[in-house]
């Protein structure tokens, strides 16, 4: 069954001064109220732990898990498989781009589903793993059809409901037929924020979920916010939130903290949102909401190319567990030769001094990411870092000439700098791994590949198969690149298609719960099977 859309509008995207200071006092937090529900965490390197409110599948939000860290332990192609490819079209959609995708949880018939959503325009999918069949398409009565990354990101909980943050409401979306495989799409609920959750005209950008149970947002100027995700409190009277931008409403954008990324949370209630002027970690105790700290980092000029807002790119990166010493918030910055910033997520450790003058005490380590050219000026990236344990890796997504988006609105230079990213002439080239040393507290580049072109997709890594995938394009040729986690070298190509349907236009790279790549592109997916694997144990 298949509900058309709406007819299109233009596709995105995304993802996708150091003011500030240190709050006093910004010690570890009291984790949030303990959950009854249980799940079991992947025996592998570095695994965060599994947020048992998530689906159980090992792909249950944007960023794969509440942590953002884009990294699974689930098996995924290697360097010398037979690789087939499979294009799943959206009905209706030439154009409009799945950002994310999230997997079900096992179903009674043993099979699994995608769920996904578009924002231009607004809809929901929901795909057979295993066949690729498309199951259902529904299309809100309240369609959203502007240019725009509200509606991007998505969380699907324990129960298989789907939540998308569109405009100014949280929608839930499920199974018709409870239970059902094969059902078509309901929209079990929805949740219009009040006034008093908006910060003037405002919208929903960021949504991921607490490790007890609480759908935790952003919004577009500054407003950050929880409610439960059980659906008999699903509702107002159970929302909480702060504003970063108190009192100052009726401001400007450009004297506000202004949010283009998704968000972050960790297992002791920190939930972490990225501005266009602070890192900023909002405290969740299970009661209420305060900001727990906030840290200036180099915001850079005004936005433009391939950039969706000012300041950072990325979406927040959890790093390091409870078993480790240091642990940290990641994101690349907005200066013109972009960095690599990990600030302190906890208590900053007892005698730390900024490492720079002027930088704020809270960061521990901030690398100019070059690719490997010792005289880049001007890097860019509009993804979220891939990180795993202590290690990040970074994409480069600038035009090799950006002044020929210099004469374009703002609003539309994204979408053409996607477009040239597959003419090899203006693709953007590079990937670097940069990786925290806890013995030095310093960070260091282990390797940077320039030829690896990347133009704008969400990388991730399987850490079965060592390799980091991404949609790459060759010669102007799209298709899945597999990289070396270890030495940076090029293990892997598959070929999708020269043609504009697989360019990943800022969608997510991800692998599958059956060992499958799946590609956000173009008015559909793209999907790279290899031999079936047996997952990683759990515990």
């Amino acid at each position: 069954m298949t509900r058309r859309p709406s007819p299109l509008a233009l596709v995105v995207l995304a993802a996708a001064a150091v003011a500030g200071a240190v709050v006093p006092g910004a010690a570890p937090a009291a984790p949030a109220a303990p959950s009854s529900l249980t799940c079991r965490t992947p025996v592998a390197p570095h695994e965060p732990p599994c947020n048992p409110h998530l689906a159980l599948s090992g792909w249950g939000g944007s960023h794969r898990n509440s942590y953002a860290s884009g990294s699974s332990p689930y098996p995924a192609p290697h360097a010398d498989d037979d690789v087939t490819r499979q294009r799943i079209t959206l009905p209706g959609l030439p154009s409009a781009v799945p950002i994310t995708v999230t997997f079900s949880s096992r179903y009674a018939d043993g099979g699994r589903v995608a769920w996904m959503s578009t924002v231009a325009p607004s809809a929901i999918h929901k795909v057979d793993v295993a066949s690729g069949d498309i199951i259902d398409t529904l299309t809100p009565s309240q369609s959203v059809n502007s240019i725009g990354i509200s509606g991007a990101y998505n969380v699907l909980d324990r129960d298989d409901h789907f939540f998308v943050g569109r405009s100014s409401s949280i929608e839930v979306y499920g199974d018709e037929t409870p239970g059902e495989r094969t059902s078509p799409i309901a929209l079990l609920d929805s949740l219009t924020l009040p006034a008093s959750a908006l910060c003037g005209d405002d919208k929903l950008v960021g949504i991921t979920m607490t490790y007890d149970g609480y759908i935790a947002f952003a919004t577009a100027r500054g407003v950050v916010g929880v409610v439960p995700r059980d659906l008999d409190r699903f509702d107002s009277k159970h929302l909480q939130t702060v504003n970063l931008n108190q009192g100052r409403c009726d401001e400007a954008d450009d004297d506000l903290e202004i949010v283009s990324n998704s968000i972050s949370a960790d297992e002791t209630g920190g939930i972490y949102v990225v501005t266009s002027q602070a890192m900023n970690r909002v405290q969740w105790n299970g009661r209420r909401l305060r900001l727990g700290w906030k840290a200036g980092y180099n915001v850079g000029p005004p936005p433009s190319g391939v950039r969706l807002g000012a300041g950072s790119g990325s979406t927040p990166d959890v790093m390091g567990t409870a078993k480790d010493r240091d642990r940290f918030v990641v994101i690349t910055d907005g200066g013109p030769l972009m960095n690599l910033v990990l600030f302190w997520r906890d208590r900053i450790p007892q005698g730390w001094k900024p490492i720079a003058k002027g930088l704020d005490r809270r960061i521990a380590c901030q690398v100019p990411v070059t690719f490997g050219d010792p005289n880049a000026t001007r890097t860019t990236s509009e993804q979220s870092v891939l990180t795993n344990g202590y290690t990040s890796v970074i994409v480069n997504n600038s035009l090799t000439n950006e002044s020929v988006l210099d004469a374009l609105p703002a609003q539309i230079r994204p979408i053409v700098a996607a477009e040239l990213g597959g003419v090899p002439q203006q693709a953007p080239y590079g990937i670097e791994r940069i990786d925290w040393n806890p013995r030095t507290r310093t960070c260091q580049v282990k390797w940077a590949n320039p030829e690896v072109s990347i133009p704008n997709a969400i990388p991730t890594l399987s850490t079965e198969s060592g390799l980091i995938y991404g949609q790459g394009q060759r010669n102007g040729l799209w298709g899945l690149e597999g990289i070396d986690l270890r030495t940076g070298a090029q293990r892997l190509w598959v070929p999708s298609t020269p043609t504009p349907a697989s360019n990943s236009f800022y969608a997510a790279t991800e692998v599958g719960p059956d060992g499958d790549v799946w590609q956000g592109t173009s008015g559909g997916i793209d999907l790279y099977r290899g031999p079936d694997r047996t997952g990683p144990r759990m515990r």
